[in-house]
């Protein structure tokens, strides 16, 4: 028992009870609640959407939904343990992820794996949490889990590949960053193969390598969606409006604190790379996700999954060397005493973690989240005045949490949510038109017949509103305002 309650066992063991407290937190993507609520209709209607059921302004547009066994398994979860079965539930997926990077490094000196992994889970804190994005997180671990093991020669179990691709596609759009580090182990091996071409490994994985892909291209079809799922990441990917209003898809801004420690791990990749010459494998890992990260601030997560491993190999690659070079060796304190340290040490950390976590999703932090970043109280007055409006302007990241509250009253139905490819990249440039206030928006207010607008408590568009005629303040309070039309109230 003394040898296992080591030094190592201390800091690993310290760190991977540490992090995460950051992995299980409270809901706060505004996406969940209407992923529940379809969730929701998809059990008790037995089939996916086909179609648009939320909104009034955009039901006839096709519904491919990427996410479908994801949002019932969530609504499955959210109406048994609610929200915090759901925090546990995406916490433990994303902590699965990381388990998955440690398995990738465990071989390498303890220190640097402790601290590399510790770096990982600080850099991507602004990401974690219960959102569907976190299973291509864990999946994308695991895809680079047997990646690696492949490439050195360890493990085949990437031949299982195909199969985890055939479920990611019933889980989150995501899943096509999967054929992205296939890519990139192939293009790796290809420039192997070039430079050496006697070395008959490379050739052997190059072609193992393009029989995975293939069959993984095959494997996506394995879904309800068939080949219209294939478009799907590409309309996301391309949509110039998506990239102009959705604040996850805009590029990191490291003026924003909050990705301070993102900034200070990529100096740490480019400095261990000065370091230490890294493989062609590891360099174009690391760029690809660099590249993916510095396009969109929510591919930070897979910068993380990618880069945290290349980050640990390459620094333990330098300490062996100038290690084995000087003659260090580590020197460690009595066994005996050290572990009953370590195992004191362990259970102070766990059961401050457990406070940490249990005050995270306790149901009245919840529920104070909830309605401070949500117009709950103005949802209850619109549930109080059924008769009060028939088409709404909602703010964009409370259209999911009203499609919660009011789906299937007909004149609840919201103007538009957070499903953007769903969406479409007219209705998100009206919508931008009308909450930037463009020499159009009451034409497009007109046009969509929209009579009550529920908008955020001092922003430009509710501001204006006060000042318009036919515009009547009928509800405020410190987060939300409802606006009517004149007419609709004489």
């Amino acid at each position: 028992m003394a040898e296992r309650l080591s030094a190592r066992t201390l800091l690993l063991g310290s760190v991977m009870i540490v992090i995460a407290a950051l992995f299980v937190g409270s809901v706060q993507d505004p996406d969940f609640w209407w992923h529940i609520r379809i969730g929701r209709w998809m059990v008790e209607n037995g089939r996916l959407p086909s179609t648009d059921i939320f909104t009034y302004t955009v039901p006839i547009h096709v519904w491919t939904d990427h996410e479908y066994l994801t949002e019932v398994l969530m609504w499955l979860i959210y109406s048994t343990a609610g929200a915090i079965g759901i925090a546990i539930f995406f916490g433990v997926i994303t902590y699965a992820g990381f388990y998955l990077m440690y398995r990738q490094v465990r071989r390498e000196p303890f220190v640097i794996v402790g601290v590399g992994l510790a770096v990982g889970a600080v850099a991507g804190a602004p990401i974690w949490g219960p959102r569907a994005q976190m299973i291509t997180f864990a999946l994308t671990c695991l895809e680079l889990y047997w990646l690696q093991g492949y490439l050195s020669g360890r493990s085949r179990a990437l031949q299982w590949f195909p199969l985890v691709i055939a479920l990611w596609a019933n889980l989150h759009g995501g899943w096509v960053i999967g054929f992205v580090w296939l890519g990139v182990a192939l293009v790796a091996e290809l420039i192997g193969w070039a430079w050496n071409p006697s070395n008959p490994a490379h050739r052997v994985h190059v072609r193992f390598l393009a029989i995975i892909s293939a069959a993984c291209a095959v494997a996506v079809l394995a879904t309800p969606h068939g080949f219209s799922l294939y478009l799907y990441p590409f309309q996301t990917v391309a949509s110039a409006a998506q990239e102009r209003l959705i604040v996850e898809w805009f590029s990191p801004d490291f003026h924003q604190p909050f990705l301070r420690p993102f900034e200070v791990m990529v100096f740490l990749l480019v400095a261990g790379f000065a370091l230490r010459r890294p493989t062609v494998y590891d360099l174009l890992l690391s760029l690809v996700a660099l590249g993916l990260s510095l396009q969109s601030v929510r591919n930070v997560a897979l910068f993380v999954a990618a880069a945290t491993p290349v980050l640990i190999r390459t620094y333990s690659g330098y300490w062996k060397e100038v290690s084995a070079a000087r003659g260090w060796k580590l020197a460690l304190p009595s066994r005996s005493l050290f572990a009953a340290i370590t195992a004191l040490a362990l259970l102070v950390v766990a059961l401050a973690t457990s406070v940490h976590i249990a005050s995270e999703v306790s149901p009245s932090h919840q529920q104070s989240l909830t309605a401070s970043n949500y117009p709950v109280a103005a949802a209850d007055w619109l549930a109080a005045h059924p008769e009060v409006g028939t088409k709404m302007y909602n703010q964009y990241g409370w259209g999911g949490y009203l499609a919660y509250r009011f789906y299937p009253q007909p004149n609840r139905r919201v103007f538009i949510f957070g499903e953007a490819a769903l969406m479409g990249d007219g209705l998100l440039n009206d919508y931008q038109a009308i909450q930037t206030l463009r020499s159009n928006w009451k034409t497009l207010l007109d046009g969509y017949g929209v009579d009550y607008v529920v908008y955020n408590r001092g922003e430009a568009l509710a501001n204006v509103l006060a000042t318009q005629p036919d515009w009547k303040l009928v509800y405020e309070d410190s987060e939300a305002q409802i606006y009517v039309r004149v007419k609709l109230l004489s």
